[in-house]
């Protein structure tokens, strides 16, 4: 079984992004993005964000939030955030396990997906960008990407020598900042609320 696992992870980052890959249109996404020919990526990736595949939303909240063949968008970044954070599911195709594991076309590694957008949302709600600024948000967002990453780095590409991902320190320290930004009422009001807060609150 760990055998299976191991291999089924050197797969996804030998392969991620620039060849094997069930989630159709990804590849073809990321490549584009790697060479900033957004004119060919955008139809795509917003045909598939809109169908309602994890990956999609995620890279179309980035194209929003760094302007990339869009404009410049924190309210429109925000939202695809959103819908990305709430795709969590259960079970090995969420994770990203290829071998032995099987699921929709499109839904594949969306627990990565999923957790990026929220690590990004973090951020809006501490600072208030596209966002009403909320400091408990913030830190339930911030706290269950603590909590579900283990200490590990969120991947959701990779190019051979080139990754887009979230360290484990980067994610620490978002916490950190969160939580050094509140009152200790507003901490408490937080730590009251995270033991029932979902994504699917936001």
């Amino acid at each position: 079984m760990l055998k299976r696992q191991i291999l089924a992870a050197l797969l996804v980052l030998v392969f991620g992004c620039a060849g094997l890959n069930p989630n159709p249109g990804e590849r073809t996404v990321d490549n584009l993005w790697l060479r900033e020919n957004y004119d060919r990526a955008l139809p795509i990736l917003t045909s598939r964000a809109k169908a309602g595949e994890p990956w999609a939303q995620l890279r179309l909240g980035v194209f929003y939030e760094f302007g990339n063949g869009v404009p410049k968008n924190l309210q429109q970044a925000a939202e695809w955030y959103k819908k990305a954070a709430k795709q969590e599911a259960r079970g090995g195709w969420a994770q990203g396990q290829i071998i032995g594991a099987v699921g929709r076309p499109g839904f594949f590694n969306r627990n990565s997906d999923a957790l990026i957008a929220e690590y990004q949302l973090s951020g809006y709600y501490l600072h208030g960008d596209g966002v009403v600024k909320d400091l408990v948000t913030a830190y339930c967002l911030a706290r269950r990407v603590v909590e579900t990453s283990n200490g590990a780095d969120v991947f959701y590409c990779w190019w051979g020598d080139q990754a887009r991902y979230i360290t484990a320190n980067m994610i620490a320290q978002r916490f950190k900042e969160v939580q050094e930004a509140m009152t200790p009422e507003q901490k408490r009001a937080a730590e009251s609320v995270f033991s029932s807060w979902t994504p699917g609150q936001l």
